[in-house]
């Protein structure tokens, strides 16, 4: 027999929800068949896999994967209101064929709004900012408006153009190419090609035990890695006491991002240590997120907030539990231009 709940408020309510979502989706849908003359194939994905509530695929006999999107809806007035959703950090699903969609619904004209954001999950997992939960776990924090300038601006995209959007990103072999798409500027810089940039340096510099160059500051150290366009460096001072230093990563020739660091010296096996564990979690330590690594009696931890383009944190050291070793470090873009 099926029950039904005695709070009439909650079902209308939660009906509501789940019918907006629909109605939001079937624009989203109207959006993406507008001017690809059903070159384009949308469905609903199976499992929900990757948290998706749409997929896309390229009509005919194509390799390419689907395209997923996670559709986030807010109703509201859009001069009003700014559009605020958190995700849980260790649930989110960050994956390069997954993107997220952030659109306004006006639900007295049943109607979304021109602009919408449509972000890469995982640029969005990299620059979202981050706080927490009541119960004391971490979320990535979406906030934006389309009347202000923003980490998320670049992203605004025409809602009328979506289809075409998404068909070009196809037919540039299965990626979205942003410069192409105007969904950022061409002088603005690709976020994953920066992070992916400054792990690979930082694995062939201090982690690696590379061979300092002549450095320019009287008393410093200094390591240097360039790869294509980027060029990074590593200059710190070492006194009996702390060590201080900055890394920044230079673009053709123009400084983007940098950060500074400050910690206590340690000893020759600690300093191994630290080097073995930075190597091995280039892709997460000292970028604002949480990680840690141990070996016998060391362990090695570091927590973080922010993402690339802005974060803070601290990474510590322990041996046989006892702490030995902290160094605090903040950093991000200096530049939102390349």
């Amino acid at each position: 027999m099926r029950r039904f709940t005695k709070d009439i408020r909650f079902i209308n309510f939660s009906f509501m929800a789940e019918n907006t979502q629909d109605k939001v989706e079937d624009k989203i849908i109207d959006c993406i068949n507008s001017g690809v003359t059903g070159r384009l194939i949308i469905f609903k994905p199976e499992n929900g896999k990757l948290g998706a509530d749409l997929a896309v695929e390229r009509r005919g006999n194509y390799k390419e994967k689907e395209m997923f999107f996670q559709i986030n809806s807010f109703v509201g007035h859009i001069k009003e209101d700014i559009f605020i959703k958190d995700f849980l950090q260790d649930g989110f699903k960050a994956d390069k064929n997954l993107y997220l969609i952030f659109v306004y619904f006006d639900d007295v004209k049943q109607k979304i709004n021109d602009d919408i954001w449509l972000i890469p999950s995982l640029q969005f997992r990299d620059i979202a900012e981050t706080a927490k939960s009541p119960d004391g776990g971490k979320i990535l924090k979406f906030q934006a408006s389309v009347n202000a300038r923003d980490r998320y601006s670049k992203f605004l995209v025409s809602s009328k153009g979506l289809g075409k959007l998404i068909l070009n990103a196809f037919e540039n072999k299965g990626k979205f190419d942003f410069k192409e798409s105007n969904l950022q500027n061409e002088e603005e810089i690709n976020i994953d090609s920066l992070r992916d940039f400054l792990c690979e340096a930082r694995r062939n510099t201090y982690a690696a035990n590379a061979t300092p160059i002549d450095a320019r500051l009287l008393a410093s150290t200094q390591l240097e890695f360039q790869k294509g366009n980027f060029f990074y460096r590593d200059i710190f001072f070492s006194g009996t006491k702390k060590i201080i230093g900055q890394e920044i990563i230079y673009q053709d020739s123009k400084p983007i991002w940098g950060m500074n660091y400050m910690g206590n010296q340690i000893g020759k096996l600690e300093t191994n240590f630290l080097k073995e564990s930075l190597f091995k979690l280039a892709e997460r330590c000292r970028l604002g997120g949480i990680c840690e690594n141990e070996k016998r009696e060391y362990k090695y931890q570091d927590n973080g907030q922010g993402g690339v383009e802005e974060f803070s944190g601290q990474e510590q050291i322990f041996v046989q539990g006892k702490n030995t070793y902290k160094l605090d470090y903040k950093g991000g873009l200096i530049s939102e231009k390349s």
